[in-house]
């Protein structure tokens, strides 16, 4: 198991890269979910300090993005990144026609929930995937035994909830004649009648709704220690959490490499807690309510009783 960032202050990527962090994503002009977008010139030189670099090229683009997609493209080939974040297939189509040799790693945020639909996918260019979050640790662990190609899980971090291309909060203020706040990047909302806070931002390209909660899973690593990499997401992180946090992790995953690591992470427990904060287990321990031998179950009965 390596360990992954998204990159949200460059002026640490020294630290990250010695402290053992393998793969550097990072945030571009195409990206969405990444309030920190770098320029191509910006991301030439985090390649050359990073051990590896995947760009996100992550949005559901219209017709009219695709010219520019394709420039940038060119651009991110031109300087040797090693690879995209992508959820769009046409960003696949576009990549293999060009006969690009990057390594391309498929992250549509809910829908990876089975090993059959990756291994099939995988003869079609993709070179990994993220394991969705929505489901158990058990689902995870299972796609993880099935599946032949590299897997990202989530090991750190808020949790992606919803995506628009609309512009929420700016549609609100214009609707209410009011100002939410001087900084968009900073907005909470909390769902009404719910005690579960939530960060929502702005960009060009739509409004994003993530969890103001960190998903945590320092503690987990004998059961995770199979996926081929644990995902740090620095989002709303300031630079000093986004350091100490992927220091722990980092540190933690070299002590089970020397077989110290239940004894360590009981140490580093208490300081994640600190650091990082709030911190919930996301969907790791929930069962799935609905799974496909339910829903055909439940036609038949339905088509049964009428």
């Amino acid at each position: 198991m390596k360990i992954a960032i998204n990159l949200n202050d460059r002026g640490y990527l020294h630290d990250y890269v010695d402290m053992g962090v393998f793969l550097i994503m990072a945030g571009s002009d195409y990206s969405v979910l990444t309030p920190v977008k770098f320029s191509i010139e910006e991301l030439k030189e985090i390649k050359e300090q990073a051990k590896e670099l995947y760009v996100y090229v992550n949005a559901m683009y219209d017709e009219h993005d695709l010219e520019g997609l394709e420039k940038h493209i060119d651009a991110l080939h031109d300087i040797g990144i090693n690879g995209l974040i992508f959820q769009d297939f046409g960003v696949l189509r576009m990549v293999n026609q060009k006969g690009y040799d990057f390594k391309m790693i498929y992250h549509p945020l809910t829908l990876n929930t089975n090993s059959s639909t990756l291994n099939t996918l995988s003869h079609y260019g993709i070179s990994g995937a993220f394991v969705s979050k929505e489901i158990s640790l058990k689902e995870q662990l299972e796609i993880r035994k099935n599946c032949d190609m590299p897997l990202f899980v989530l090991g750190h971090g808020v949790q992606y909830m919803m995506m628009s291309k609309r512009h929420l909060i700016s549609n609100y203020e214009s609707a209410s004649n009011t100002t939410l706040s001087h900084n968009k990047d900073a907005i909470t909302i909390n769902p009404r009648g719910q005690d579960f806070p939530c960060h929502i931002y702005e960009t060009t390209r739509g409004t994003a709704v993530f969890s103001k909660s960190r998903l945590y899973t320092l503690d987990l690593f004998n059961t995770l220690k199979d996926f081929d990499y644990l995902y740090i997401e620095t989002m709303f992180m300031d630079s000093r959490e986004a350091i100490e946090v992927t220091s722990m992790y980092c540190d933690c995953l070299k002590a089970l490499e020397r077989g110290t690591y239940d004894k360590e992470v009981k140490e580093y427990l208490p300081l994640l807690r600190k650091i990082s904060k709030p911190l919930d287990r996301g969907f790791l321990y929930d069962d799935t309510i609905y799974r496909l031998e339910d829903v055909k179950r439940r036609d038949l009965e339905d088509a049964a009783n009428k």
